[in-house]
């Protein structure tokens, strides 16, 4: 901004507006306090590699399950939209349990994994937040978690055989230990941005780069695919001068990663665009590996298509598209099948729980989508608002990493969703209160730089 003056024209008030002071309950914010010990815990992966047999992260589940019902703060996740697609996706959920092929194995899917995990924390980090410090607050745990898992992969991370992931815990998987990670990239990226000090700004860009290597080093395609298609988006928006900062970074961050990686990852991820593998380079195990991962994904996939056109309204069953797979195959004169899931999520909800819970499902990604870019949309323009705009964009392209990531695997009822969506839900409730707060005080006609920022110290919090 420049030092001479700010017009407030574009920001009129069309009435004073009253807010509250505090009108949480103790619950609320005790329910609060404990989530924020909950999610830093559930997405840094300590106790995944020490001290597990604590059970401190349990222990907070349980503390912030009894609030959310105390508070009735599930009653405020369930009002947004978001959490209406939930809702919704739940009771398909539940639904489709007396007609699985297996009933007790998809009701210990559905009660334990999903109704008293899963939903639970979507209801809590969408419900316990009840202004827009809080949320941001929430956000800036979830930020440190994600470096500090980060850290931990580095640390603990075992790559025997080619690919790294944590021998213990939720994150045996790397294609899911990858999008854990990615989706740690936009919000440091909005730390770097708001950073005032070079400082800050020098620190996270280092955890960035930390976070993109690591990711990586998980041989993870589908990781790759959802990080390009982010930065994709991002340079499609950007102005003119920020594509060319973009185009630097990722020549840049190229050169690092050919350099520095193993060939053997890299003639893995090359297999993304050609379909012969150069066994030499990449060595037979993972060569054999990535040829039958991409075969197997074929096949499941038409199988999980036909599954979903057989069973249209309640699937299989949770959990049971590998049996239902292996029945399949021995009906076409196999063996056996695959005994594996999906590999793509929005096809295990459709061909699992049947297509009423797929459009649920969807529904409550783009709502997400939608809700975090419309926050970022409305406070363009006003300087007062650029950190929250960042943000919310931050979120938004955590939301886009999700959407495309889930293409690769069969993650759908993990906590991710639940948990950045209800980010995304309580965004949308307290960024519009914030906003109208802020704009009802209104800017001088003229003001320098200095009397800007000395306004938004003194301003009313």
């Amino acid at each position: 901004m420049s030092a001479s003056t700010y017009n407030s024209q574009p920001f009129p008030v069309s009435k004073p507006i009253t807010f509250a002071v505090d009108d949480t309950s103790p619950f609320q914010r005790m329910g609060f306090n404990v989530l924020l010990v909950f999610v830093f815990l559930a997405f840094s992966r300590i106790f995944d590699v020490k001290f597990g047999a604590l059970h401190i992260t349990g222990i907070a589940y349980r503390i912030v399950f009894a609030m959310v019902l105390l508070s009735r703060g599930f009653l405020v996740a369930l009002h947004s939209n978001i959490g209406k697609a939930l809702l919704g996706f739940t009771v398909c959920f539940g639904l489709s349990v007396p007609f699985s092929i297996w009933r007790g194995g998809s009701k210990e899917i559905f009660l334990n994994q999903w109704l008293m995990f899963s939903f639970v924390a979507f209801l809590a980090v969408a419900g316990l937040v009840h202004n827009y410090q809080q949320w941001l607050k929430l956000l800036t745990v979830l930020t440190y978690a994600l470096l500090v898992f980060t850290v931990i992969a580095n640390v603990f991370g075992d790559s025997d055989n080619g690919r790294l992931f944590l021998t213990q815990g939720k994150f045996g998987n790397p294609n899911e230990m990858a999008q854990a990670l990615l989706l740690g990239l936009p919000l440091w990226g909005a730390k770097m941005v708001m950073s005032k000090s070079p400082a800050g700004k020098l620190f996270a860009i280092g955890v960035m780069v930390l976070i993109l290597a690591t990711a990586f080093r998980t041989g993870s395609r589908g990781a790759m695919i959802g990080f390009v298609t982010m930065l994709l988006v991002v340079f499609m928006r950007a102005p003119v001068m920020d594509k060319l900062k973009i185009i630097m970074a990722g020549v840049l961050f190229l050169g690092i990663v050919m350099t520095t990686m193993p060939g053997r990852l890299i003639a893995r991820y090359k297999t993304v665009a050609e379909d012969e593998v150069d066994t030499a380079e990449m060595g037979s195990a993972m060569a054999d590996s990535a040829t039958a991962s991409a075969q197997s994904r074929k096949v499941l996939l038409r199988h999980s298509l036909i599954f979903t056109m057989q069973n249209p309204f309640f699937g299989v069953g949770p959990g049971m598209f590998p049996v239902a797979d292996d029945a399949y195959s021995k009906g076409m004169g196999l063996r056996k099948g695959n005994w594996v899931g999906t590999h793509n999520s929005y096809t295990e909800v459709s061909s699992e729980l049947g297509i009423p819970a797929f459009l649920f499902f969807v529904t409550a990604v783009a709502m997400a989508l939608k809700g975090t870019y419309s926050v970022h949309k409305k406070t363009r323009g006003d300087p007062r608002l650029e950190d929250m705009g960042t943000v919310a964009l931050a979120l938004h392209y955590c939301m886009v990493i999700y959407a495309v990531t889930i293409l690769f695997d069969h993650i759908a009822y993990t906590v991710m969703l639940p948990v950045f969506g209800g980010l995304a839900a309580c965004l949308v409730r307290t960024a519009e209160v914030e906003i109208q707060r802020i704009r009802a005080t209104p800017l001088p006609v003229s003001m320098s730089t200095t009397i800007f920022h000395g306004y938004l110290a003194a301003r009313h919090r």
